[in-house]
């Protein structure tokens, strides 16, 4: 097939809900190594100055992560080729070209709606709809109509 007709690149942001979450884990161990930090700087006569130090640095490093997870960070990538998923743990296959996968399936783990990507190697792609920004149809659309545009060859649709 080629590269007329295909899909253009989707790319489908980190959810703002968990974009905040993983921001607030970092906050939280930035408060346990400024614990630490304290801790070992009382003890060895060092002072605060080291703990001073740690909380600017990791303050500075905490507001970069925020803004890159907010901003240009992305959950899932769809090309004309296949797909990539980044940012996501326990979610199985980080990605494949559409001419491996074997279906797609609507499913809920746990009670959490989720999309899940069978492959024709048996390897599964678990997607949470809740970490994906945007309308969880309209992503599941999109993969669903890229899949049965790869294994119907000639058949193109916009939809």
């Amino acid at each position: 097939m080629t590269g007329e007709g295909r899909a253009p690149t989707t790319t489908y942001r980190l959810a703002p809900a968990l974009a905040v979450r993983l921001v607030g884990r970092s906050l939280v161990t930035l408060a346990f190594v400024v614990v630490v930090t304290t801790v070992v700087g009382v003890a060895s006569g060092a002072g605060w100055l080291p703990a001073g130090w740690v909380t600017l640095v990791g303050a500075l490093v905490a507001v970069g992560w925020a803004a890159y997870l907010m901003r240009f960070s992305w959950a899932v990538r769809l090309t004309p080729d296949g797909y990539a998923v980044r940012l996501l743990g326990g979610i199985g296959a980080a990605g494949a070209s559409w001419s491996q996968v074997e279906e797609v399936l609507a499913a809920s783990p746990g009670g959490r709606p989720c999309l899940v990507i069978r492959l024709r190697d048996g390897r599964l792609t678990t997607v949470p709809m809740s970490a994906v920004a945007g309308d969880p149809d309209a992503f599941a659309h999109d993969v669903r109509r890229r899949v049965r545009d790869t294994h119907t060859p000639g058949i193109q649709t916009d939809s």
